[in-house]
């Protein structure tokens, strides 16, 4: 415990006084409130190719993301990501002078954010109340099971894993290129949606660097037809292909799409656009109704990301990626630094 000269100003008068100031242990080393590059190394800063994982157009994903809104929209209240799969139907934008600003003062030895008014940091309640990404929930690891655990069943001769699981398993070795064992959420996508694509890829972006708010963005309108049609024969031809049974369809598609949709925008690694197979437990129990805790292992994802930023010797060079789209939406919340853009047509 140290002590600190404060000010008192009651009435008129004016004092001075010693007070306790505790110090945490995890602070011994944040006590300055200067930020881990104040000697200056962000002077060069660059965002690196990876763009930290930036969001970028897929494919048929958003029109995907539009037939499973209402076709299981019971099932994605049911465990509170609703409104986090409806997020992912966006790009999301930022400035680079504000995520410049933001990276020099944050202290990842704390993961707080050091301004001229006080310390911030992002939290699972903003996960949740901006991001849509629920709190509560079972642990969420992810894990291949073993061929045994897919076929394994309980004292009810029920299976342990819903059969979605091994339906995901045998489309990924279908699609999975030479030994690499590796998918790309393109041909992921385009496997499982034969649905007609409405959406272009949108323009590229000359600079990130902003002098005034965008005008238009090519994002989708947002809004979702409650209303939907029987699949037709070319949007069951993936069903067809793995022999799915047809009361298994609706569990299978939903469980392909949280596999892609856990992949691209929820919890990425080093390998962008990529899908992998340690997400099929999960993706399947979801769309089997059980609900995960994934606001912490976004949060963990983030301050490693942020941490990895603040210590690095040349981002120019580094493949650092995380959801950083969440970081933005925190920004835009606690800082006003998103604006509102006409749509295009």
């Amino acid at each position: 415990m140290d002590t600190k000269d404060v000010m008192r100003n009651f009435s008129s008068k004016a004092t001075s006084m010693k007070v306790p100031l505790l110090k945490s242990v995890i602070h011994h080393d944040a006590a300055s409130s200067k930020s881990s590059h104040s000697d200056g190394s962000f002077n060069n800063w660059r965002v690196p190719s990876s763009n930290f994982g930036n969001v970028c157009y897929t494919p048929g994903y958003w029109e995907w993301v539009e037939d499973v809104l209402p076709r299981h929209k019971e099932i994605l209240e049911l465990i509170k990501v609703y409104d986090v799969v409806y997020t992912s139907l966006f790009t999301y934008d930022y400035d680079d002078n504000v995520l410049h600003a933001f990276c020099e003062l944050w202290r990842p030895s704390t993961n707080t954010l050091s301004t001229f008014i006080r310390e911030m940091s992002i939290s699972l309640w903003d996960l949740q109340s901006i991001g849509g990404l629920p709190v509560q929930g079972h642990f969420y690891d992810e894990v291949v099971p073993s061929a045994k655990e897919l076929t394994q069943t309980n004292t009810q001769k029920e299976l342990l894993l819903p059969q979605s699981c091994r339906y995901l398993f045998l489309a990924f070795y279908i699609l999975a290129k030479d030994d690499l064992q590796e998918v790309s959420v393109h041909d992921w996508v385009k496997f499982w949606f034969r649905g007609p694509n409405r959406y272009a890829e949108p323009p590229q972006k000359v600079s990130k660097v902003r002098a005034t708010k965008p005008r238009l963005n090519h994002n989708p309108s947002g809004h979702i037809d409650s209303n939907f049609l029987p699949r037709t024969d070319e949007e069951n031809a993936p069903f067809v292909e793995l022999d799915v049974e047809e009361s298994l369809r609706d569990d299978t598609n939903l469980a392909a799409f949280f596999a892609c949709w856990l992949c691209k925008f929820v919890l990425l690694n080093k390998k962008v656009n990529h899908v992998r197979a340690s997400v099929f437990k999960v993706a399947s129990l979801m769309a089997h109704g059980k609900k995960f805790s994934l606001a912490v292992p976004v949060l963990a994802s983030i301050y490693r990301g942020l941490k990895e930023i603040s210590t690095s010797s040349n981002l120019s060079v580094e493949n650092i990626i995380f959801p950083i789209h969440y970081v933005y939406g925190w920004l835009g919340e606690y800082f006003g630094t998103n604006h509102r853009a006409n749509r295009s047509h």
